[in-house]
């Protein structure tokens, strides 16, 4: 059992961001990641970033170029391939899959994951999550492509998309769109697109280096079967808040914290995606949280 000050689980830009004001403050800290590497989401972000001030970067890479060059961030030492498994919220301890922590305070900041859908699982002509329209549009030039959801990244897809590809079918589970009105602007008729209202994908299995999807829809006018080269699921994500179901969660796995980014105990805390959910994701708001936890931190530390 290791004792630590402040335990950070998520190399992400709010975990990097906690431990970094973990410095300014004087408070010691140990960060893990379970991953082989740090940044979260941010190498998988391939277009411009201008919405954080105040600098523009290129993609998520550049900005992750950045942040690990930190002087706080350089020193840091994190623990890679490292991840949280539970929490003893009356005893301060804090179990990963490599060792037990005896925690002062732990600052969640684990993130979010894609969401599944089961009968894709295992289907080789999925397109991983973070395969980005933006940039890599061009793979799937003059090939058929099915884009499955009906939010925000899924009609940014079928946009990005429908220029390169010889047929793209957007499969969408309800009647209409949960995009934002400057994404369905945007998705204008165009002769290679279909839209498949109410639909939903109940098998896929692969023949000839194809997909072949089984469909269920109550529309009379949907196919039953659809054949296409690539199938791209844009559903959403969910809050990676595996093994701490004792914490107070909301719908999708997200953590619910309170005014001071606590959640379920007095020394445990929250941060970044992870408890703002899909609609206020962002990554102003994960470093502003950062600070704000780890100052709240140092407010009950009698020393400081």
């Amino acid at each position: 059992m290791e004792h630590v000050q402040v335990l950070i689980a998520g190399g992400g830009i709010a975990g990097l961001s906690a431990a970094i004001w973990c410095e300014r403050l004087g408070l010691s800290c140990v960060l893990v990641e379970k991953n082989d590497r740090l940044g979260g989401q941010l190498s998988d972000i391939h277009n411009q970033i201008w919405d954080f001030p105040p600098r523009v970067y290129p993609d998520g890479a550049a900005l992750l170029d950045e942040l690990l060059a930190h002087r706080s961030i350089r020193a840091l030492r994190p623990r890679l391939g490292e991840a949280l498994r539970s929490i003893d919220l009356d005893k301060h301890l804090v179990h990963t899959d490599k060792t037990v922590y005896l925690a002062d305070y732990l600052i969640i900041a684990t993130g979010v994951r894609p969401n599944r859908i089961p009968a894709l699982v295992g289907c080789s002509r999925v397109l991983q999550p973070w395969f980005s329209t933006t940039s890599q549009g061009t793979a799937v030039a003059g090939q058929d492509v099915a884009v499955i959801g009906g939010g925000d990244r899924a009609v940014e897809s079928a946009c990005n998309l429908l220029p390169h590809v010889r047929s793209l079918y957007l499969l969408v589970r309800s009647d209409r769109l949960r995009a934002r009105p400057q994404w369905v602007e945007r998705l204008r008729p165009h002769p290679s697109l279909h839209v498949l209202w109410e639909t939903v994908v109940s098998d896929c299995r692969e023949q000839n280096g194809k997909a072949v999807l089984t469909l269920d829809s109550p529309r009379s006018d949907t196919p039953q079967t659809l054949v296409v080269d690539w199938v791209l699921p844009r559903i959403g994500v969910r809050g990676n808040s595996e093994g701490l179901g004792q914490l107070p969660a909301l719908e999708g796995g997200y953590l619910q914290t309170d005014v001071n980014l606590r959640v379920g105990a007095d020394w445990i805390y929250a941060i970044g995606d992870i408890t703002n959910g899909a609609a206020y994701a962002s990554l102003s708001l994960a470093v502003g949280q950062a600070m704000k936890a780890v100052k709240h931190i140092s407010l009950q530390v009698p020393s400081l």
